[in-house]
């Protein structure tokens, strides 16, 4: 059974993260996520992480876990030159749970487990459907899927989807890539 999780302590509450249609701006390993299949929120309302305010929209208790989403996928939402990138983690379903002392103290808001290690049984776990992203800067940032359509590699690629695709691939920047072509 996979039940990999990453789980993350968010200042975000249950409204932001529904209106942005999962749990955003994390430092991780992208290439790693795709491969889980949940991510586990847990509510940081520490007034130091959170500078003094709530922009957030906390909706549970400090360090209680609330929230389950099965990963649809992990999107880019800042790269800024020399800053690490950042993202989002694409959820398409989701469940409410109430798990108190969740969080361990861990100085990295952002650790890999899974549902077992944390205590948290799949078959309780009742899901529902995100709602459709009303976050405009999210909006701009996902593709629209009714846009999207098959690509046909047929006569080959150019340079640029090569490292477009190669980037997503191997998690770098498209700049951080060379093609040489002999012949």
């Amino acid at each position: 059974m996979n039940d990999s999780a990453v789980i993350t302590f968010t200042a975000r509450g249950i409204e932001r993260l529904l209106k942005e249609g999962g749990t955003k701006s994390w430092v991780l390993n992208a290439k790693r996520v795709r491969k889980t299949k949940y991510v586990v929120c847990v509510q940081n309302r520490d007034r130091v992480d959170n500078h003094g305010d709530d922009w957030g929209k906390a909706s549970a208790h400090h360090k209680e876990a609330f929230f389950v989403g099965k990963i649809a996928d992990v999107i880019l939402v800042e790269a800024k030159k020399d800053v690490p990138k950042r993202w989002l983690i694409k959820v398409n379903e989701y469940a409410e749970i109430n798990i108190p002392n969740m969080w361990t103290g861990n100085r990295n808001p952002v650790s890999y487990t899974s549902l077992t290690e944390l205590g948290i049984k799949e078959e309780d776990l009742i899901f529902k459907l995100m709602p459709e992203v009303t976050d405009p800067i999210v909006n701009q940032i996902l593709p629209n899927e009714k846009e999207v359509t098959e690509v046909n590699y047929s006569e080959g690629l150019t340079i640029k989807e090569a490292k477009t695709l190669l980037s997503i691939k191997y998690d770098t920047s498209e700049d951080n890539i060379e093609i040489v072509i002999k012949g």
